[in-house]
């Protein structure tokens, strides 16, 4: 039983002098090879992986309506084409594209009409000629008239007369949508949308944990700042918004891909081989002068091959040691080197 007691007492004065060790000769370590790695500051801390869309916020894409039923179009460019202002896009051809241009005509000669009328009435009303129950009727005429032409002039602006048809013209430069062009197209029917390049983004919805601080993706070929985030979650997740999606990047739009969140920190990035346990906690080795300081440490994140440390003044600007670290805390523990 004297036996047992002084043995538990031996162990705990050797737990005791470890646990209170405070540095390590460099010459103590013998012949062992040593190297040292310098400690790094990083701003950034990489998640996991992240679903993301490259895609066009809701409410920026322009789109175009037709004034008339166009039985046949012919596109001259691929949908998903980023294309410039007055590019032809398009042929327009059937009895649909012929009626359009006599209702544009008959639709500037009643605005020519109403408009002189306004005019000819408006001094009339002023004087106290007419009542203004009439007035109110001419001027309604006039602008319902001015509306629909219009209308109409902005798409007649945008074609050109072609031997086969009428070719419409790109009201602007972006990326051209088109979809499905299988069926005639009715009065009022969406022709086409543009996407200006400047509002092609990458969409993520980010987990509720590290939405808050997350600054960046990376995609693999490029990082992405997030402009947007909203500020309610749905099912866990915070939906985001990248800033524009560069040409270098690689990227096309509607394409799914995984990318890698990353948080806005203040760390100590070090290699996985220079960090071991102690006690309760981990430390590493810093290098100072002939000496080796154990230094306690708190792990933030991993980064490959590299431990991310929570800031610590006395580490900042210096470096750890890197190998032969079991050696070394073996020594600490007053076992002797390799």
């Amino acid at each position: 039983m004297r036996w047992k007691s002084l043995l538990g007492s031996s162990v705990l004065a050797l737990s005791c002098s470890s646990v209170t060790a405070q540095e390590l000769s460099v010459a103590a370590l013998g012949k062992l090879t040593l190297s040292y790695a310098s400690v790094k500051a990083v701003q950034q801390l990489p998640a996991s992986p992240v679903p993301a869309e490259v895609t066009v916020e809701p409410g920026n894409t322009f789109y175009l309506s037709v004034p008339e039923t166009i039985q046949q179009r012919h596109w001259l460019v691929a949908d998903g084409s980023t294309v410039t202002a007055g590019q032809p896009l398009i042929l327009l051809q059937g009895a649909g594209i012929h009626h359009f241009h006599m209702q544009f005509e008959a639709a500037e000669e009643a605005f020519n009409l109403a408009q002189n009328r306004y005019e000819h009435n408006r001094k009339l009303h002023a004087n106290g000629t007419i009542g203004a129950e009439v007035w109110s009727q001419i001027s309604m005429q006039y602008h319902d008239a001015k509306l629909k032409f219009e209308h109409m002039h902005h798409f007649m602006e945008l074609l050109q007369e072609a031997p086969e048809g009428s070719l419409l013209k790109a009201p602007m430069a972006g990326i051209l949508r088109y979809g499905d062009n299988s069926q005639p197209l009715p009065d009022g029917g969406l022709l086409l949308g543009l996407v200006p390049a400047e509002d092609i983004r990458l969409h993520v919805n980010l987990p509720l944990a590290i939405a808050h601080d997350t600054v960046s993706v990376n995609t693999g070929s490029c990082q992405l700042s997030l402009t947007r985030r909203d500020n309610f979650a749905q099912g866990g997740f915070v939906s985001a918004w990248t800033e524009t999606v560069p040409a270098n990047c690689g990227l096309t739009t509607g394409q799914q891909l995984q990318v890698i969140p990353l948080r806005q920190v203040q760390a100590l990035e070090v290699p996985k081989q220079s960090v071991y346990s102690w006690g309760t906690g981990t430390q590493v080795l810093r290098h100072q002068g002939d000496k080796l300081l154990p230094t306690t440490v708190t792990i933030l994140g991993v980064n490959g091959n590299d431990y991310l440390l929570q800031p610590l003044t006395e580490l900042q600007n210096s470096e750890v040691l890197s190998e032969s670290v079991a050696a070394a805390k073996g020594m600490l523990l007053g076992l002797g080197g390799e």
